[in-house]
């Protein structure tokens, strides 16, 4: 398969604290990776280390073959990075529609191409019937999809969700499975941190465990089930 990203021996300190342990990873295009782990394991840190939030100490980010190591966050995104973090990054008094349409905009000059992609997003994540709501008065589920809404509106290739899965509702999880399954299914990447792991396995193609900062496990997710040293830092959860 083709290769879309390569986390090449990451490693990042802060202070005493090696958050990252010269971490490797690959991701090819149109896969879908689960990148789980105990709190404090380093998973958001790579993801913020991959979205170019924060600049590793050590190590290389390889987006289609280009070194992004010290690129800017908007560069990446141009380049087709998107992510959706852990707490809501929506303008709460902003209209869902101009939410979307920001982003939109911070990535195509012709105004009828964001106005159209805009619509596409808003009809991918089922928010047209909200386009006029103002995210305060959204449930957790459509923020959600909110955010995933400004992340798809930037034409990605590879699209980091931190958490997607936090605070919904069995029935809710099963919607957002169902949209970035067909999401997938056109070629969109994603790379997806989640402690609920019985969701996340039944999407993923693929699963990296971190410990400590380090990469203990990577391979398919009914070998994680059965694998020692992933059930031993997980304590039965698995």
């Amino acid at each position: 398969m083709v290769k879309l990203l390569v986390c090449d021996s990451v490693t990042k300190k802060f202070g005493g604290i090696v958050a990252l342990d010269k971490v490797s990873l690959e991701v090819s295009k149109g896969e879908l990776l689960g990148l789980i782990g105990p709190n404090g394991s380093g998973k958001t840190t790579l993801v913020n280390v991959i979205s170019g939030v924060i600049t590793p100490d050590e190590g290389r980010i390889v987006f289609e073959g280009k070194d992004i190591t010290r690129l800017k966050p908007h560069r990446r995104v141009a380049l087709g990075i998107s992510r959706i973090f852990q707490g809501m990054r929506v303008y709460p008094y902003l209209p869902v529609y101009y939410n979307v349409s920001l982003s939109a905009r911070s990535v195509y000059k012709d105004a009828r191409l964001a106005r159209a992609k805009t619509t596409w997003a808003l009809t991918i994540t089922r928010l047209l019937a909200e386009a006029g709501e103002l995210p305060i008065n959204l449930t957790p589920y459509k923020l959600r999809m909110v955010e995933l809404a400004r992340a798809l509106v930037t034409g990605p290739k590879l699209v980091l969700l931190d958490e997607p899965f936090a605070g919904l509702s069995p029935s809710e999880i099963d919607e957002v499975i169902e949209i970035v399954k067909k999401l997938n299914e056109n070629g969109l990447a994603f790379i997806i941190v989640e402690h609920k792991l019985r969701y996340l396995m039944k999407l993923v193609n693929r699963v990296v465990v971190l410990n400590e900062g380090k990469k203990i496990f990577e391979g398919k997710p009914d070998e994680a089930v059965s694998n020692e040293e992933v059930a031993r830092v997980y304590l039965g959860v698995l």
